[in-house]
């Protein structure tokens, strides 16, 4: 993901993302163009909105990206174990943040060990 932004965005040519073990993507299609429209479809698939970094909280196992739903209006334990009723989604952060899981707010599904 990290590779189709970069390309997508036009900041690196397909023909010079190195190889990486374990990564077995062909980034070169039959001209650069096709291969920053291959790029620009990845990124819109995967929805990214914040340009994914090689080494990050997640590669660091310390973020998760999650959407919640359904959850207003339902009560969770927080770590306490006492009953929190979700009227909003700040309520659920709250809850979370017992836990030492702290949300990211303007990254929407973006949720981490340190709020980055």
């Amino acid at each position: 993901m990290h590779y189709s932004v970069k390309i997508a965005t036009k900041k690196i040519k397909a023909s010079d993302v190195p190889a990486m073990a374990g990564v077995d993507i062909d980034w070169v299609h039959d001209t650069d163009e096709a291969s920053i429209a291959a790029a620009v479809s990845m990124k819109e698939a995967y929805e990214i909105r914040y340009p994914p970094a090689l080494i990050s909280r997640h590669t660091e196992r310390g973020a998760i990206d999650m959407t919640v739903s359904g959850i207003i209006g339902k009560k969770v334990k927080n770590a306490s174990g006492e009953d929190v009723d979700i009227k909003a989604m700040t309520d659920l952060h709250a809850v979370g943040k017992s836990y030492g899981v702290i949300k990211l707010v303007e990254d929407e599904p973006h949720w981490s060990d340190d709020g980055h």
